[in-house]
């Protein structure tokens, strides 16, 4: 029988096949540098089929790509808002023009090289737009650039060879294997500010800078439901912003930076003005309960595979949406602080075990859910179509969110789709004879990952419009709240802008769409915004934490670096989400406690296999509390591996997927490490200052860092000790703090605050969270 189209004749028609309606979302603050050229690719923020309905201020609109190109002035400086319309619809471009830097680059190569030019995230990562000069009488080729503040990456290339700086040690992970080289610029401090009280009505922000970074101007902005913006007016003076609040309806964003004198912009805050009873994803904390090695709640649908090749860490272990319900009946996630679900992919997956296309060539089952079989059947291994409905509504009923993954690269070869539609489909032989398998890079958008998982043409609009309207019927027939999308980067970014549009158009309430993309921050931003998805996993944070806290081979003024830069890439307005686990990363305990990397096995997955790790020493789990408590600090949706919360170790795929343990049975440092996750998880729960309010970082050492945030009258104050022994420090804590008593919510021990001041008093390898007594 051939599986139907699903809704696609009542959704679509050929020739208007992805027609929707107008839609404008609002759009982050755009750090720039002046005597620069800005690009935006509007179609992340808004929906047209008119590009002549578009108009902006200033900059030109290519209407057959909707990017706008503004150029920046070489004096301009502070803060410009610009007026973009879509239709009848407005929203505001908000420039935020940073002091210029200017750097020089340096290059001495190995051997005699012809060209030398560098590339980067300053430009486009274009390899022939910045020649290098060279080379002088010391064989040096150099370039002097001008480069906004915080942090570039950048290479070198080289007679047709990409090439990282051997001059800079600064480096992290490119996402397709490799390495770039990362360059941070420091920058003059703007008005630092906070959200400091309502009162008659009236939002005033107060900053905390000194005399040099007061205010002089300020955008402020109100973002409505609707997507659409408008400027505000603000009685501004040197130390405060008041904003009226008046005219507002519940639901409404108020965005707020202000400048100093000389130009140099601050940070961003935003004020969210309250929908009594409406959720909102910014207080999400997010858990993935990978469905087969969570919990076992019934024994009845267990089918592991029969299979001579096939060893058990990649069969099936039992777990399944009865053990997940089991643990929502429990009060487990919310006693965690968790507020979101999500599950692995939900389709039938095949009954027999598979070969992996690279050596050893292991013998593997779709324990995961990643290999779907049908569009539409539920895999019964973990469960029945009323069980998963009967989870949905367990976790609604006590004001949970569920988030399904969603494969939309590739089907099983024994999905019906690639058996009926095989034009729907790309080929696995490339035109030089090669397989077009596992080619991340060269072939982004058509790489196999298996050579039994085909994946689709994205060119081709039937397929399209199938994997769309699937997409609607499981959000439907499920009542899901959002999806995780698996390979993002190896999706076009024309896929996602059709798949938001429908989604939005057929689906009355919002979905939260998060994704997976192993790139830089650029990377990941190109597929962020209101019409595309609403997030991702901030893989370069992960990185740096993996390094700071796990393996220390970085101090915590790299972290702030780290956090700082996602906050002024990504926006205030994007729902990234910060993590310290995922089930394509070894374990954060494997890298703590030393198992990785292994010199002996280069392959982690590898050492999963033959070395399993397993922790043998005791600073490893106070180096996982110092994690959990910075994850649970900063803004975004927080994801939670499982496992995670009681330090569960594991080296790659699939050791990093372990039986979760029952609760009875775990070690005493487990239990301890899950009790410290439960005070943090309820602190972020109570504490909107955790969630949306500002941060200043007051402290910034190689083991020390601390910083406050606020948000009315909510005041924390994150501190964070990595050195081993204790310390005492004084910090200048105000205005966010006022003076008095202030508790840590993880050792009941109180901070004095004295004239804005406080002598921070913490024990060597901990964490604590202050909060008004």
């Amino acid at each position: 029988m051939k599986t139907p189209l699903f809704l696609a004749a009542l959704f679509f028609c050929l020739g208007s096949l992805f027609a929707a309606e107008p839609f404008l979302g609002p759009i982050p603050v755009q750090f720039v540098a002046p005597g620069t050229e800005l690009q935006i690719d509007l179609r992340r923020f808004i929906q047209t089929d008119d590009a002549a309905s578009l108009k902006i201020e200033a900059g030109t609109i290519d209407p057959a790509t909707l990017s706008v190109r503004l150029p920046i002035a070489e004096n301009e400086k502070g803060l410009r808002n610009l007026s973009l319309e879509v239709g009848t619809r407005r929203t505001i471009l908000t420039l935020a023009i940073t002091g210029k830097n200017t750097h020089r680059f340096t290059f001495r190569p190995e051997r005699p090289a012809q060209k030398v030019h560098l590339a980067g995230s300053f430009n486009g990562w274009n390899k022939t737009q910045i020649p290098l000069v060279g080379p002088d009488a010391e064989g040096l080729w150099s370039v002097i650039l001008p480069l906004s503040s915080g942090t570039h990456l950048y290479k070198f290339f080289v007679d047709d060879q990409w090439i990282t700086d051997p001059a800079q040690p600064a480096q992290v992970p490119d996402g397709f294997g490799g390495v770039n080289s990362e360059l941070t610029l420091a920058s003059a401090a703007g008005p630092q500010i906070f959200v400091d009280q309502i009162e008659a009505n009236t939002l005033r922000l107060l900053t905390s800078s000194p005399t040099p970074s007061l205010i002089t101007t300020a955008s402020v902005v109100a973002q409505f439901i609707d997507g659409s913006s408008r400027l505000l007016k603000a009685d501004i003076t040197s130390r405060s912003v008041a904003v009226p609040l008046s005219d507002l309806p519940p639901g409404t964003w108020v965005r707020v930076i202000a400048a100093n004198a000389d130009g140099q912009p601050g940070n961003i805050v935003r004020h969210r003005i309250e929908q009594p009873g409406v959720f909102s994803w910014q207080d999400g904390v997010m858990y993935y309960a990978f469905t087969d090695r969570f919990v076992n709640g019934n024994i009845a649908n267990d089918a592991p595979v029969s299979h001579p090749e096939l060893l058990p860490p990649a069969n099936f272990y039992g777990g399944d949406w009865a053990g997940i319900i089991r643990k929502i009946e429990a009060g487990y996630f919310e006693k965690i602080g968790v507020n979101t679900l999500w599950l692995a992919p939900l389709n039938r997956n095949p009954a027999g075990a598979y070969q992996e296309y690279p050596e050893p060539r292991r013998w593997f089952t779709g324990y995961h859910g990643y290999w779907p079989i049908s569009p539409t059947e539920v895999d019964p291994r973990f469960g029945t179509a009323e069980e998963l409905k009967k989870l949905v509504a367990a976790a609604h009923a006590r004001g949970m969110k569920v988030l399904a993954d969603l494969v939309l690269h590739h089907v099983h070869t024994e999905h019906p789709w690639w058996k009926e539609h095989r034009d729907w489909f790309g080929t696995l032989e490339l035109p030089d004879g090669r397989k077009n398998l596992r080619l991340w890079d060269e072939h982004q958008f058509t790489t196999w990952f298996e050579p039994y998982l085909p994946t689709f043409d994205f060119n081709n609009e039937k397929a399209v419009a199938a994997l769309i309207d699937n997409a609607i019927w499981w959000a439907e027939e499920y009542q899901l709240d959002g999806f995780r999308l698996d390979a993002v980067k190896h999706i076009p970014q024309e896929f996602w802008w059709k798949f938001r549009a429908a989604l939005r158009a057929k689906i009355p309430r919002p979905l939260y769409l998060v994704g997976e993309t192993f790139m830089d921050r650029e990377g990941i931003r190109s597929f962020v915004g209101p019409n595309m998805l609403d997030g991702q996993f901030d893989f370069p944070l992960y990185d740096v934490i993996i390094d700071v806290f796990a393996r220390e081979t970085s101090d915590l003024r790299s972290l702030e670096d780290a956090l700082a830069t996602s906050e002024r890439v990504y926006g205030s307005e994007a729902l990234m989400s910060p993590l310290i686990g995922n089930h394509d990363k070894a374990r954060f305990m494997a890298y703590a406690d030393g198992d990785l990397p292994d010199p002996d096995f280069p392959k982690e997955e590898e050492i999963g296999w033959q070395k399993p790790p397993a922790i043998d020493r005791s600073e490893t789990w106070k180096k996982i509390a110092l994690a959990q408590a910075f994850l649970f600090s900063i803004d975004g949706v927080p994801m939670i591996y499982y496992g995670d919360e009681i330090g569960l170790t594991g080296a790659g795929d699939p050791d990093n997927r372990r039986l979760f343990p029952g609760i009875d049975k775990l070690s005493p440092e487990q239990a301890a490490t899950l009790a410290n996750f439960e005070k943090l998880g309820q602190l972020r729960r109570q504490h909107p200052a955790l969630r949306i309010g500002s941060r200043r970082p007051v402290l910034v050492e190689r083991d020390l860092y601390a910083f406050v945030r606020a948000y009315l009258e909510d005041r924390v104050l994150c501190v964070f000790n990595r050195g081993f022994t204790p310390i005492a420090a004084t910090v200048t804590v105000g205005p966010e703090l006022p003076d008095g008593d202030y508790r840590d919510g993880l050792s009941d021990r109180v901070l004095t605050v004295k004239n804005g001041q406080a002598t921070l008093h913490l024990a060597g390898r901990s964490a604590a969270v202050f909060t008004k007594k």
